[in-house]
C-alpha cells in the first residue's frame, strides 16, 4: 500500500523492532511477574516506538529530498503537494506527546523517550543537520534507532514491574545496542557512499576509503560482541546459545546454497550477502526468549504466538533456508 511505501516501514518494521521486543522480554526474567501481564506494556511501548519510527522516516525523506533529486534517487514524498508533506511528522509529535503523558512519571522512560525523537530531529533538520556532519550523524542514528529504545525497554519494564534498574544489564545492553546501530547505519552510509559524494553530503561513510575502515569495523563488532557476552551472563538462559548454534546453521545453509558473503558491514555490492549477527537479533533472540517464558508458563505461548503474528516474514525465511539446505543435502547425497 501507498502509505506503507510513504512511512518506509518495510526498512523498520522487520528489522529493527525484533531485537527491541527482545529486550523488553529479557529485562521480564529478573521480575518475578508473568511475561503475560507485561506484555501490554510492551505492546505500548511497541506502538509509541512505531510512531517515532513514522517520524523519522518521513522527516528523513522530507530533509533528503533535493539531494535525492540531485543524485537521481527517488524520493517518497516527491508526489505529495509542499503543503501536505508535514502533516504526517507534526501529527506524529502531538502523538508523541501523549506516549510522554502515558509514561509519566517514569522519568528516565520519559527522557529516553524524548532522546530518540530529539537526535532524530538533529540528524535530519536544518541547520543541524548532523546526517551532513560526519560521526554526529552516526552517533545520532545509533542512538535514536537503537540506543534510547533499548534503553527506554528496559527502563520502563523494570518501572511497571517495580523492580529496581539492573545497572549491569542496562549499560551492558547500551552499549552493544549503541555498536549494532553503528553497523546498521555504517552498513547504509557505505551502501549509499557513491549517491552521497555526487552531491557532497558529508556523511562520515564520504569522508573515508572503505578500505581504511576495516579495522574500525572489526573493533566495533568485538565491542558489541563482548557486550553481548556480558548480556548473557546477567541473563543465566541456556536457551540463548540454542538459539545461537541455530543461528549458525542458517548462516551456513546461506553460504553453502547461495554463496552468501558474511559481511560485518562493509559489503561487495555485488555480492549476495548477510550481516553476522542481524539474523540472531532479529529472530533467534526473541524467539528463544519467548520459548523459555512458555516452558515455564503455558500461558505465556499467546505472546509468543503474537510475535509469530507481528514479525512472520524472518521466521518464514528461516524456515525456508532449513528447508533448502534439508534438499540440498539430500541432493549431494544421493549424487554420491
Amino acid at each position: 500500500m501507498k502509505i506503507f511505501n510513504t512511512i518506509r516501514s518495510q526498512e523498520w518494521w522487520t528489522y529493527k523492532l525484533p531485537p527491541l521486543l527482545a529486550i523488553g522480554y529479557a529485562t521480564c526474567t529478573f521480575s518475578p511477574k508473568s511475561l503475560l501481564i507485561v506484555a501490554p506494556h510492551l505492546a505500548i511501548i511497541l506502538v509509541s516506538l512505531v510512531i517515532g519510527a513514522i517520524y523519522v522516516s518521513v522527516i528523513n525523506d522530507i530533509t533528503d529530498l533535493n539531494e535525492d533529486l540531485a543524485s537521481g534517487k527517488s524520493n517518497r514524498v516527491q508526489n505529495i503537494p509542499p503543503k501536505l508533506r508535514w502533516v504526517i511528522p507534526i501529527g506524529c509529535l502531538l502523538i508523541g506527546l501523549g506516549f510522554e503523558y502515558i509514561y509519566y512519571p517514569d522519568l528516565l522512560s520519559c527522557f529516553l523517550y524524548l532522546g530518540s525523537w530529539v537526535v532524530f530531529s538533529l540528524y535530519s533538520i536544518k541547520p543541524f543537520r548532523f546526517k551532513n556532519r560526519g560521526i554526529l550523524g552516526v552517533c545520532a542514528d545509533a542512538s535514536g534507532s537503537h540506543l534510547f529504545p533499548s534503553l527506554l525497554m528496559i527502563s520502563s519494564v523494570s518501572y511497571l514491574t517495580k523492580q529496581e534498574i539492573n545497572w549491569w544489564w542496562f549499560s551492558s545492553t547500551g552499549i552493544w545496542s549503541l555498536c549494532y546501530g553503528f553497523r546498521g547505519i555504517l552498513w547504509h552510509q557505505f551502501v549509499d557512499r557513491d549517491n552521497d559524494l555526487k552531491v557532497n553530503l558529508n556523511t562520515y561513510a564520504s569522508r573515508i576509503e572503505p578500505n581504511k575502515f576495516i579495522y574500525k569495523e572489526r573493533l566495533i563488532f568485538v565491542v558489541e560482541i563482548i557486550s553481548l557476552v556480558f548480556m548473557f551472563y546477567q541473563l543465566k538462559l541456556s536457551i540463548l546459545y540454542v538459539g545461537i548454534v541455530f543461528y549458525f546453521l542458517v548462516v551456513a545453509a546461506r553460504y553453502i546454497i547461495y554463496k552468501s558473503e558474511v559481511i560485518l558491514i562493509l559489503t561487495n555490492k555485488k555480492a549476495i550477502f548477510q550481516i553476522l549477527m542481524s539474523d540472531y537479533y532479529q529472530t533467534f533472540l526473541p524467539l528463544s526468549l519467548l520459548i523459555y517464558f512458555s516452558l515455564i508458563n503455558y500461558l505465556n505461548i499467546i505472546v509468543l504466538i503474537s510475535h509469530i503474528l507481528l514479525f512472520p516474514y524472518p521466521i518464514k525465511q528461516v524456515l525456508q533456508d532449513y528447508w533448502r539446505l534439508l534438499k540440498f543435502m539430500g541432493k549431494k547425497k544421493a549424487n554420491n
